[in-house]
């Protein structure tokens, strides 16, 4: 009995000296950050001098919501090298990392979150990570990601809902992305939430009434007298998962379903408990998610590898915004997604496939450049001289000829990045180019379509003509109206669109339909800045424009970064810095007002002089200047000499 005691009291000794030790240690790690502040900002931040209202010299006295905000904000302005001023000299690294170090380990001892640290996982803080350290071979750990889970995209559901039912129409679209500029698709920032799941939950009943009354073999099991046999039912139900999940499923899922039958039928009838377990396996996790946690082999380094199929899901949908076609699942399925070569061979295979789309690819760019919100930005038509045509608005046919530009440069893919910034070739409506073209090869063989032939031999001459592989590029390249997307060169399609440029031109003259403007786009070129003699849209492709040099100078990405009746130099050059330079700008504070006066008697750069003020210029001096040249184009995207004062 005694000895029971007293190891009883060394255990709780034990315990005392390890509590004691931890308590010890957060004192210490407290005291030591309460010391490197008062060092280094003490004579700024204290209760004496509280510069900016920040005090710095009570860390240990503050509640846990005070010390998270406070650290926080000191935690970023210490990463961005913003304190201590220029004027009193940078931190030494060795000091900059001690301080930083210091911070985390008291969020940690008081159990609170950085605020700072959370910003770091949204893709607008990326240049928050040191470049210099990711780059200059100090970081010696192996690379890796961490386990995640991408939520479904609303391109991939549109493409996988024919999968569900009899009437996708009647499914409504759960998954959305944010409206804004920049990358959308990331996986810390998509979850399926409370809406996400009840829209699933409402397409889930929708699709299983479907199946059961319209389609084979679910409406025959149902209609049927008696609950169906274990084997139908297997089948039926295997058939459902690969429609929905795009893979066949384990033995253990599938019995999980056909638990979930029998227990449901003991309370209801064979058709509705068919029903609860097609509606189950459309909430499966892998059509809600798509799966990246490492299910593969665990590498020398400890790393969990991606599975065979996880890593055919994320080579598709890198590209592509359909679920792997039948080749890369045979390659996850016979072991072939292994290793580089095999992942390699596999995407050279896609890249080269021209008949399959590819929409990431450009999607990449037009997240990147953000050009694609231009014609979200509200413009007086009045003001503009004419701004849209046919319920169809120019910003949104500029974003298409940006499009144009973007693939011509990667469909050449030579000096991409040089020539996406500095080219001077536009693409100028492209689908009045193809109309145009299409009459002028009509013109030139006339008594052949009279006589309704248009022999192979001819067809693969007017795809030439249109600088086209195959017609199934056809409205990728050039954006048709609805009526043409249709168009695949047959010598009634040709005749068609014949038909159509002289009613819509309105003339006999023959020089005027191959190459006159129509009045519908009259205005289109303004921005452009062509020359009444350069209207003519039998202008090759691309055509050089003078005072412009690539996507930063193109009407889409000006309008998409201008305001309603503005340009915007002040995020014209933020994005510069951040995106080209790798730069960082801290989010403005609550405080300030960032209105801009209104005085319509000074053009804009006089009046973002505010923007100058000591209390400003210290993070304005690095957007201004890069946002000041493009003042040469007005908000519509035109060039200008001269700014007009009046609205």
């Amino acid at each position: 009995m005694l000895l029971h005691f007293r190891r009883f009291l060394i255990c709780q000794l034990f315990l005392h000296c390890l509590l004691l030790s931890s308590l010890c240690g957060s004192l210490c790690a407290a005291t030591d950050l309460q010391g490197m502040l008062t060092q280094h900002c003490g004579d700024c931040h204290s209760s004496d001098q509280a510069e900016a209202g920040v005090r710095l010299d009570h860390i240990a006295s503050l509640s846990a919501q005070h010390a998270e905000r406070l650290l926080s904000h000191v935690e970023e302005q210490v990463t961005l090298r913003l304190m201590p001023p220029p004027e009193d000299g940078p931190l030494a690294d060795s000091a900059r990392n001690e301080l930083l170090q210091l911070i985390d380990a008291e969020f940690t001892s008081r159990q609170i979150r950085s605020a700072f640290q959370q910003k770091l996982r949204s893709p607008s803080y990326g240049n928050y990570v040191s470049h210099v350290h990711l780059f200059d071979g100090s970081v010696s750990e192996v690379a890796w990601s961490p386990a995640r889970l991408w939520r479904t995209s609303p391109w991939v559901f549109d493409n996988l809902s024919a999968r569900f039912s009899a009437d996708r129409t009647q499914l409504r679209q759960p998954f959305v992305v944010d409206d804004r500029q920049g990358i959308r698709d990331y996986s810390a920032m998509l979850f399926a939430d409370s809406a996400v799941v009840s829209v699933l939950m409402s397409n889930a009943s929708v699709a299983a009434d479907q199946l059961l009354s319209k389609r084979q073999p679910w409406q025959g099991l149902a209609e049927a007298e008696t609950a169906p046999s274990d084997a139908a039912l297997q089948a039926a139900l295997q058939r459902h998962f690969e429609n929905v999940v795009v893979r066949k499923p384990a033995d253990n899922e599938l019995l999980r379903y056909l638990d979930l039958f029998r227990s449901t039928l003991q309370t209801t009838d064979h058709r509705e408990a068919l029903r609860v377990a097609l509606m189950a396996i459309m909430l499966h996790p892998e059509s809600v998610y798509r799966i990246e946690i490492g299910l593969g082999e665990t590498d020398q380094h400890g790393r969990r590898m991606l599975s065979s199929t996880e890593m055919a899901f994320a080579i598709a949908y890198a590209l592509t915004d359909h679920p792997p076609d039948p080749e890369l699942l045979q390659a996850a399925s016979d072991g072939k997604l292994q290793n580089r070569a095999d992942i390699q061979q596999q995407l050279r295979r896609m890249l080269n496939d021209v008949n399959l789309d590819k929409p990431r690819i450009l999607r990449f760019f037009q997240e990147f450049f953000g050009y694609t919100q231009a014609h979200k930005v509200f413009k007086d038509a009045d003001r503009s001289g004419g701004f849209s045509y046919y319920g169809e608005n120019y910003p949104l046919m500029y974003e298409r000829d940006a499009d144009f530009f973007v693939l011509n440069i990667l469909e050449d893919d030579t000096d991409v990045l040089r020539r996406l910034l500095l080219s001077d070739e536009y693409y100028i409506l492209n689908r009045q180019t193809f109309r145009n073209t299409v009459y002028e090869f009509y013109h030139a063989n006339q008594q052949m379509f009279d006589a309704d032939e248009f022999p192979p031999e001819k067809q693969q001459e007017l795809l030439q003509r249109l600088d086209l592989r195959g017609w199934h590029e056809l409205n990728q390249k050039y954006y048709l109206h609805n009526f043409n997307r249709g168009f695949r060169g047959t010598a009634a399609a040709v005749r068609q669109i014949v038909k159509e440029v002289r009613q819509w031109k309105n003339t006999d003259d023959e020089y005027k339909l191959l190459h006159g403007m129509q009045p519908l786009y009259r205005r289109y070129p303004m921005v452009y800045d062509l020359e009444d003699e350069e209207q003519d849209f039998l202008l090759p492709q691309p055509y050089r424009r003078p005072h412009r040099a690539g996507m930063l100078t193109h009407p889409a990405w000006l309008i998409a970064h201008s305001l309603n009746d503005t340009t915007d130099p002040i995020r014209r050059g933020k994005w510069i810095y951040e995106r080209l330079l790798a730069g960082t700008i801290p989010d403005l504070p609550i405080t300030v007002d960032a209105t801009i006066p209104e005085d319509h008697s000074r053009t804009l750069r006089q009046r973002l002089q505010v923007t100058e003020q000591q209390e400003c210029w210290k993070c304005h001096q690095k957007m201004n200047p890069l946002g000041y040249p493009f003042e040469m184009f007005d908000d519509f995207g035109r060039y200008r000499t001269a700014e007009m004062l009046d609205k």
